[in-house]
């Protein structure tokens, strides 16, 4: 089979790409996280599938996409487009932290365009889900008030798991600062994600394969909420990641992508 080109363009202000050959997968990237912070996850998926990656309204390539009123809705409905783009009418969805909301969202108003559904490191965003302890909510709350820079900084003890390296840690916050997301922007998302109506009533409707995945030592989205939400989903299977942190994708990327081509097969 023939490798297609690796692709990339813009729809209503959203900024996507694709490389890979196979069916497709489209990832969802999480709080103010740029695409470009798939690139340790990216090539471990690419030799099996089509992988759409794609920058949420106001972050990266899509800083210039309004994020006025911003809801998980929208972001939602902007993952559908980007599939109209790249002329596919449904594929496999995996989302991290916010992006996990979104893909939930996704699935449940827009079912068609998902075949089946990787949830990580995320929860159902309402009253059932349990909340991480006040020093991480502290830091959530304050970072709207920080320079892109520090804010940064601020959050890296809470996303990364105490084990992870800090070669690694310092390439990821490297790779961030280059695409730096504006206060603005970060409020506009988590204010939508605080506004959302939550996925936990709605989620055994879902009738698609689903997979959650998370870390044991996940500070920002504790373990127990996969186990709630998984609960909701009939058939659902649970992966984790032993001593894995809230950046699965980027710190523990090997084992990430083992469970994922695991679940979705070749």
């Amino acid at each position: 089979m023939t490798r297609p080109p690796a692709t990339s363009g813009m729809i209503s202000g959203i900024s996507w790409a694709a490389a890979g050959a196979g069916d497709p997968l489209l990832l969802i990237q999480g709080l103010g996280y740029p695409a470009a912070m798939w690139f340790r996850l990216l090539p471990l998926l690419t030799p099996r599938r089509r992988v759409i990656t794609f920058d949420n309204r106001g972050v990266g390539g899509s800083a210039a996409a309004d994020t006025t009123g911003l809801t998980i809705e929208q972001m939602a409905a902007d993952a559908a487009l980007v599939l109209d783009a790249c002329e596919i009418s449904s594929a496999d969805v995996l989302g991290v932290s916010l992006g996990g909301i979104v893909a939930q969202e996704l699935a449940l108003a827009h079912p068609a365009r998902v075949r089946r559904l990787v949830l990580a490191s995320t929860h159902t965003a309402d009253e059932h889900a349990v909340p991480a302890d006040d020093e991480v909510l502290a830091m959530f709350a304050r970072r709207s008030q920080l320079s892109p820079e520090e804010s940064l900084v601020a959050s890296v003890p809470f996303v990364y798991a105490p084990s992870t390296p800090r070669a690694l840690i310092e390439e990821d916050v490297a790779c961030r600062a280059r695409q730096p997301v504006p206060p603005g922007v970060y409020q506009a998302q988590l204010t939508a994600a605080v506004a959302f109506r939550g996925t936990w009533q709605r989620l055994p409707e879902l009738t698609h394969e689903t997979l959650f995945v998370h870390g044991t030592e996940d500070r920002v989205v504790p373990p127990v909420n996969a186990a709630i939400a998984a609960e909701r989903v009939h058939g659902a299977r649970l992966a984790w990641i032993e001593g894995g942190g809230h950046n699965l994708f980027s710190e523990r990327s090997v084992d990430t992508a083992e469970a994922v081509n695991q679940f979705l097969g070749v």
